[in-house]
């Protein structure tokens, strides 16, 4: 009400009113003719201020449309979240139905999706923390693939989550076998070739005969990893002076700098309980027991201790 008083349509109102007066008086004293006149000109002013004055009236206070304002940022902000909270389960249903056919192929693997929630960046083998932890039933030594093959193992582990080494470093020592050729070695990472997401195949028989394309998969035989696990593709022969032997650079068909989604293999047929102390006895183990190269396809049975 306090707005109607002080808007110029009520001021306009009042003006007309005393004018009217005015008329009223004066017509006392002249003509009838000229003082209907000016009595209908002011009528018809005082009707369309009293219009006016009548609209001013029905519009909202400011403190009205402040409120109106800030409840339709309430309902904005709402509606940004469940649009996040939309896209998540998106993402999430995404992740699971990438591990589906996974589940299908080795169905005795216990697999537990995991999103990369921080890298460390003064860790030149591209080491990742994952959102998983013991409260998943996640554990050090556990085995981390994507769809496109191992990638690396948990390291170390806490309740919610679990840090991830990767198979570009030189901690790395994986049973692998050629998929082609049959030639058995240990996939390890090497510091001149991590950048470029590249690894190693070492301890190579002196007389293989890998080539450029061949697949390298996990033999599983320390029961560290599952068996039959692709890890990458032969890229480059080449020869260590060092210590006069020929190694194979290996490329992962993952990108493991930038991977985002992993899962954990929590379980799976044929795990074995081996510490991180227990490397070195298990890569003497690998290299000693591995089969003589022969030309038949590989089988389960060339896979397992």
């Amino acid at each position: 009400m306090r707005e109607l008083f002080s808007s110029n349509s009520f001021k306009k109102l009042i003006c007309v009113l005393v004018a009217i007066v005015l008329v009223m008086c004066v017509s006392t004293f002249s003509d009838k003719s000229i003082v209907s006149s000016v009595v209908s000109f002011f009528t018809t002013g005082l009707q369309q201020v009293s219009a006016a004055a009548s609209k001013e009236a029905g519009k909202p206070s400011y403190d009205e449309l402040l409120a109106e304002n800030n409840r339709l940022n309430e309902q904005l902000s709402e509606l940004r979240t469940e649009l996040v909270d939309y896209y998540e389960v998106k993402e999430e249903n995404s992740r699971l139905w990438k591990y589906y056919d996974l589940k299908q192929t080795y169905p005795s693997y216990e697999l537990m999706p995991a999103s990369v929630i921080r890298r460390d960046p003064s860790d030149n083998f591209y080491s990742f923390t994952v959102n998983k932890g013991t409260s998943d039933k996640v554990c050090v030594g556990d085995p981390v693939l994507t769809d496109k093959g191992l990638i690396g193992w948990v390291s170390a582990v806490d309740l919610n989550t679990a840090r991830v080494k990767t198979i570009l470093s030189p901690d790395a020592k994986v049973g692998s076998v050629d998929a082609v050729s049959r030639d058995s070695g240990i996939v390890t990472g090497s510091i001149s070739l991590a950048d470029q997401n590249l690894t190693t195949m070492q301890k190579l028989p002196e007389q293989n005969t890998m080539v450029k394309g061949d697949i390298v998969i996990s033999t599983g035989i320390s029961g560290l990893y599952p068996p039959s696990q692709i890890i990458g593709e032969v890229v480059e022969l080449k020869f260590d002076e060092y210590d006069t032997s020929t190694y194979a650079v290996i490329k992962p068909f993952e990108d493991i700098r930038t991977v985002t989604d992993v899962v954990i293999v929590t379980a799976f047929d044929g795990q074995g309980e081996f510490s991180e102390g227990d490397i070195e006895d298990v890569t003497l183990h690998v290299i000693e027991t591995t089969a003589p190269k022969t030309t038949a396809p590989l089988t389960s049975a060339d896979t397992e201790e």
